[in-house]
């Protein structure tokens, strides 16, 4: 095995360092364009290998198809786990391969694939790039709403999501329209989805699935302010807010709640409401966000608020839920901070095997807060679900090159209620590891 990844890794050195994006689906509509025209007058009829994939070009290169994906092999080892909850293990935690054919510069179809332990489409859209104000994309894929959902799975800082990945939607099926206006200093997103539970990925029991009840309407707005400033070190700033306003039903029949379960960064169930409730009208979300980038050092917030009708017996709440999560990165040697994957100055290749790569810093905090209104009226079990988690997490990142990552992190988590008698949940401490091949 050990063989077959260094073999892996030196095919990925040898191609390069510059690489396709393969799941920066959100905001992938300006590089990939700026990408396509630097290549114009590169591409040639015939099957192509390169760090961005394989596959073939036709029509003098205007139209082609491609294979890409990435893998991510992860560790887990917990300390102070006298209960258990946790178990030391070694995964696959991501498996993707990707498929893109393009037709010009103009239409495309997206489909990625999960093969990890829960098999299914996770993605699978035609869009059509128009021009820069307006595009058009249909089908399954991330709903524009979190800041850290919508970044690649590539680009993750640590190795898990921050708490307000929780209450933001995932996957669904639906339609939006989106774009660059304003000079380029605005981005938005607008779509009709099919309403999924929070935080669900559309899989269930088939390939693909939608686990929603209802429908949901999504907007984002993110604003880049300073963008064509003079002063260098503004320009990195972005500020959005999205929103998001729909309805869910279920019943009170197993399975059938469509209500969502929370977990904490080392993917335990931290909460889940009480058997016999069930999602019973409206849900609103809105969540502000940011992130600044100068040079080696980044910043990233977001905070997601997030309201739903739940009824259990004759009883109907709208339980409001949030979260909120800052995080800083500092790319300490060769390289900068970006909402993407960080890309070395200098990467390895076997050309260049020398190189350094880039070595980043970062840390997190983020913290869950569950609608203390739905303990008192039975929608929680105290018991079993915690109140309120704070998560604390560092990590250091080293990247090889724009295909090859290598992560280290440790995440504690502080809970408040969550176990027997009302007691509060045992701290969570992790170590996570990582190694991610991108291609």
């Amino acid at each position: 095995m050990l063989i077959n990844i260094f073999i892996t890794i030196a095919f990925v050195c040898y191609v390069g360092s510059a690489a396709y994006a393969q799941e920066d689906i959100p905001d992938r509509l300006q590089p990939v364009i700026t990408k396509k025209s630097s290549e114009s007058n590169q591409r040639k009829t015939g099957f192509f290998v390169t760090d961005s994939g394989t596959g073939y070009r036709w029509s003098h290169g205007k139209n082609e198809i491609r294979l890409g994906g990435f893998i991510q092999a992860d560790s887990r080892t917990y300390f102070d786990d006298a209960d258990n909850t946790g178990n030391d293990n070694f995964s696959l935690r991501r498996i993707r391969p990707v498929l893109e054919v393009r037709f010009g510069d103009i239409y495309s179809f997206y489909i990625m694939s999960g093969l990890e332990s829960n098999p299914g489409i996770l993605d699978a859209f035609f869009e059509s790039n128009f021009i820069k104000p307006f595009n058009l994309r249909i089908g399954k894929f991330k709903s524009p709403f979190g800041l850290e959902r919508l970044q690649s799975a590539t680009a993750l800082a640590l190795n898990e999501r921050a708490f307000p990945t929780n209450l933001a939607p995932n996957r669904e099926i639906g339609a939006q329209i989106f774009g660059d206006v304003l000079w380029n200093t605005t981005e938005y997103q607008i779509g009709i989805f099919s309403g999924n539970v929070d935080n669900s990925s559309g899989l269930r029991d088939s390939v693909i699935n939608s686990n929603s009840s209802g429908i949901d309407f999504v907007a984002r707005f993110f604003f880049h302010p300073l963008k064509h400033v003079q002063t260098e070190y503004l320009q990195g700033l972005g500020l959005g807010v999205a929103y998001s306003y729909g309805t869910q039903h279920g019943n009170a029949q197993p399975g059938e709640a469509n209500l969502p379960t929370f977990i904490s960064p080392g993917q335990q169930l931290i909460a889940s409401y009480a058997r016999g409730a069930f999602s019973d009208g409206s849900r609103e979300r809105i969540g502000p966000q940011l992130f600044y980038h100068s040079g080696p050092f980044g910043i990233m917030g977001e905070y997601t608020i997030s309201q739903q009708n739940i009824k259990i017996g004759a009883t109907s709440d709208k339980v409001t839920n949030d979260a909120f999560q800052v995080q800083l990165s500092w790319v300490i040697f060769n390289g900068d901070a970006s909402f993407r994957r960080v890309q070395p100055h200098h990467p390895v290749t076997l050309e260049n095997i020398s190189a350094l790569g880039a070595l980043q810093l970062v840390t997190r905090y983020s913290e869950l807060n569950l609608d203390t209104k739905a303990f008192a009226h039975g929608l929680f079990n105290l018991d079993r679900s915690v109140n309120k988690a704070r998560d604390f997490g560092v990590g250091i990142n080293w990247y090889l090159n724009r295909n090859v990552k290598f992560q280290l992190s440790y995440n504690q988590t502080h809970f408040t209620h969550g176990a027997t008698g009302g007691i509060n949940r045992p701290t969570e401490k992790i170590l996570f590891s990582r190694m991610q091949l991108a291609f």
